[in-house]
């Protein structure tokens, strides 16, 4: 019997529609969720998409090779004298030319730029998108190259052409923003290189590495109580009650499948069959809790914590299960709107893993290779934690035993190298000048973000009822005009630019 290897690192795989840190909280999970994923169309070439050249290694004297890289720019408004804009690139989909007109990546600066005849430009970060150094085959060989540092070297080295190509000087600052691994990026790119950026706003960002992050799901679960999305304690104990009562269900052949009839598998007699398969499904959650992502102003039934939360708290008669098994079963079938679901096997998930996650031209191994290599963020439900799941079935070490698997790492390599990280950037507690950390306090990722301002000139700002940079949204997304706080949040960034902006 092959052992089955969970793993858990940064949200579930249709964070990557709306440009955030994929949550993987196992990698058995996330491989079948991406083998079940339709590649979004790309958008055709546009006038402002512009190809630079970047060095492979800015920190090897002796390699000379070059690359080109994709940036958008969009001089609109720029009358010469303004600012430079500058939205960093990160894991999410492809960056296209909406990127500086309208999209969830970094309206907070698209919005700002007509007001102050600011230059906007977009960078795709190596790796990502078309933007891919050694051609599309992703060994660990040729990742080598693929670190946070080297895309730090492609940002300086494209600000010395941007500043020759327009003619730009020292009165036009230039401003980095992103949200999320991006808003991290945005960040890096002030503290390591203060003589090129002025400014930077890193939104939603969680700048202290760490290999088990224990805290995300922490907060998933504590997302569930927060009164101004529609969650209540009631909720959250439901849910965490449910979940243990599942917990016990799935020890036996039984109670595993009452819970494959009560969840609607589309072959009950097969889906559940050990408890490592069902473990890998409750262990991170029976129902999707959409905290990183949450959008009050959705419509479909159980589709943010306000509307789960309504549908938890529905009394339950004639219950053959635990009641707040039942209730949990009633959500998930909303949020499959009525359809079976698939069920797991040992077959699946390898055949699963090894089209998505070990195949060398998957595009799906970046960012895996960054968490391994850089950052950690495995996402763990760990006995005696907050987790508001079935616990036990997704840990630590069988996350970082999949970087072995993958890239050959093993796991005093990936604890080294988030120890480098975090000396290297200065974890949540950077020694640096001139950068913001708006957060969000429903977004599971501000458990490693910067909470406390480091100095009075790195000030932090938490939006109560929000997701994952969800004020980098455009201003007439229904999530802001739902939420106005987000709006407030978004007039209180800008502000704060031009407040540096007007600094020497």
């Amino acid at each position: 019997m092959r052992v089955i290897e969970t793993k858990a690192i940064l949200a579930a795989l249709a964070i990557f529609q709306v440009y955030a840190l994929p949550v993987i909280s196992s990698w058995s999970k996330y491989s079948q969720q991406l083998a079940e994923e339709k590649p979004a169309p790309r958008a055709n070439d546009d006038p402002s998409m512009i190809w630079f050249t970047s060095k492979l290694d800015h920190y090897d004297r002796q390699i000379s090779a070059n690359w080109q890289q994709r940036s958008f720019q969009n001089s609109t408004f720029f009358n010469g004298s303004g600012p430079v804009f500058l939205c960093v690139g990160g894991e999410g989909p492809a960056l296209d030319a909406s990127v500086l007109i309208s999209s969830v990546h970094c309206n907070d600066m698209v919005e700002l730029a007509p007001k102050v005849g600011a230059l906007m430009l977009a960078v795709e970060h190596r790796y990502y998108g078309e933007s891919m150094p050694t051609g599309r085959e992703l060994t660990t060989q040729k990742l080598r190259w693929l670190s946070s540092q080297q895309a730090l070297g492609d940002l300086a080295g494209f600000h010395s052409q941007v500043v020759a190509n327009y003619s730009l000087t020292e009165t036009n600052k230039w401003v980095a923003f992103g949200g999320s691994y991006p808003g991290m990026m945005a960040g890096f790119f002030r503290l390591k290189f203060p003589h090129l950026v002025h400014a930077a706003v890193s939104s939603s960002s969680p700048w202290q590495a760490k290999l088990d992050m224990q805290v995300y799901q922490d907060l998933v679960g504590d997302s569930l109580a927060v009164a101004s999305v529609g969650g209540s304690e009631a909720c959250k104990n439901t849910v965490v009650d449910g979940h243990a009562a599942i917990g016990a269900m799935i020890l036996t052949n039984e109670g595993r499948a009452s819970l494959a009839k009560a969840f609607n598998f589309c072959d009950p007699d097969s889906a559940l069959p050990t408890e490592a398969i069902a473990g890998e499904w409750a262990g991170s959650g029976v129902i999707e809790v959409p905290s990183q992502e949450n959008d009050p102003s959705c419509t479909t039934p159980s589709c943010d914590i306000g509307s789960i939360c309504a549908t938890l708290l529905v009394p339950v008669e004639d219950f053959a299960l635990d009641q707040n098994v039942e209730r949990l079963a009633a959500v998930s079938s909303e949020q499959k709107k009525g359809h079976c679901l698939n069920g797991w096997s040992e077959e699946s998930i390898f055949e699963a893993e090894k089209l998505v996650l070990m195949d060398v031209y998957s595009s799906a191994r970046s960012w895996p290779y960054q968490t391994c290599t850089e950052f950690g963020f495995y996402q763990t439900c760990e006995i005696g934690s907050r987790c508001p799941f079935v616990q036990g079935y997704h840990n630590v070490s069988s996350s970082v035993a999949m970087c072995a698997r993958m890239f050959g790492l093993d796991a005093a390599f990936v604890e080294e190298q988030i120890e480098f990280t975090n000396a290297f950037y200065g974890g949540d507690a950077p020694s640096a000048s001139r950068i913001l950390f708006p957060n969000g306090n429903v977004d599971p990722w501000h458990g490693l973000g910067v909470l406390a301002a480091p100095s009075s000139s790195e000030p932090v700002m938490m939006v109560d009822g929000a997701s994952h940079h969800a004020w980098t949204h455009p201003a007439s997304d229904p999530m802001l005009i739902a939420q106005p706080q987000l709006a407030d949040a978004k007039a209180a960034i800008q502000q704060q630019i031009l407040d540096w902006l007007s600094e020497e």
